[in-house]
């Protein structure tokens, strides 16, 4: 996982207080290339201290970039679900950074071993650690896929099926011809709807970013516990676009709904 040097970019403004703002953009800027230098020494932790404070700071400074760097620097310090939050954010502003992508990809290889590894060692959660396992990938294919890509993909598959439904039909003849139209008319509909609906259930999303999360019953610590989530799992946000109630965010994770506390289970878009 390389780093990326950021590039700042120099506000120009005229008339009061121009001087001033220069000079806080060239302090971050400053600041950032001392994150880098602290990244490259292997102080990984005083390095993502900057990023963090750059971002939570108004400025003209790329805030994918600060965003990829402090998911560099959180991974290297062990922080696997807020290397994925910070690289998800990333790809929020810039969706087409192949290294961001590439990250997280690295990422979900790191979260399958973990998953396998618990299953085989007799976690009680083992068949919803597999569920999640199973569906994470599918997740992270549908929120990374580019939509011109995803569009192509949807397209080719309908034509596909219809191209095969049509050959039979004209091999039973003309009258074929017919149904051939209808079946694919319902095969294109059909399709269509389940993969966007895939598409659109995928976009509001959130990351485990602290290991052994508690998926609860219901918005308390006092409710059960229904599983124990990994680091680093995609959930899809439930109600209201997953808004906070009583410090508990609703979650759905593998078709189960729970709440999990807020301290742990955060928005990639940062509500």
């Amino acid at each position: 996982m390389r780093d990326r040097r950021l590039l700042g970019l120099l506000v120009l403004a005229a008339g009061i207080g121009s001087s001033g703002i220069a000079a806080a953009q060239e302090t971050a800027e400053a600041e950032a290339a001392a994150a880098a230098r602290s990244y490259d020494a292997g102080d990984y932790q005083s390095a993502a201290a900057v990023y963090r404070r750059l971002l939570a700071a108004p400025g003209d400074l790329d805030r994918a970039a600060l965003h990829y760097n402090l998911g560099n620097a959180e991974y290297r310090t062990g922080r696997l679900g807020h290397a994925m939050l910070h690289w998800e954010r990333s790809l929020v502003i810039r969706p087409g950074d192949t290294d961001a992508r590439t990250n997280v990809a690295l990422a979900r290889g790191v979260l399958d071993r973990r998953l396998t590894d618990a299953a085989a060692a007799g976690d009680p959660d083992t068949f919803l650690l597999e569920l999640l396992g199973s569906m994470q990938g599918l997740h992270v294919w549908l929120r990374q896929t580019p939509p011109a890509r995803f569009a192509g993909l949807l397209s080719a598959f309908v034509l596909l099926a219809g191209a095969c439904w049509t050959f039979l039909m004209i091999r039973r003849g003309r009258r074929g011809l017919l149904l051939a139209v209808l079946g694919l008319s319902v095969i294109a509909a059909t399709a269509s709807g389940i993969l966007l609906r895939l598409r659109l259930t995928a976009s509001p999303v959130a990351v485990v970013v602290q290991p052994g999360a508690a998926l609860r019953s219901g918005p308390g610590h006092s409710f059960p516990q229904l599983a124990a989530l990994p680091e680093g799992l995609y959930l899809e946000l439930d109600g209201e676009g997953g808004a906070a109630q009583d410090g508990f965010r609703r979650v759905v994770a593998a078709g189960i709904v729970g709440y999990a506390d807020t301290g742990s289970v955060v928005p990639v878009d940062g509500r």
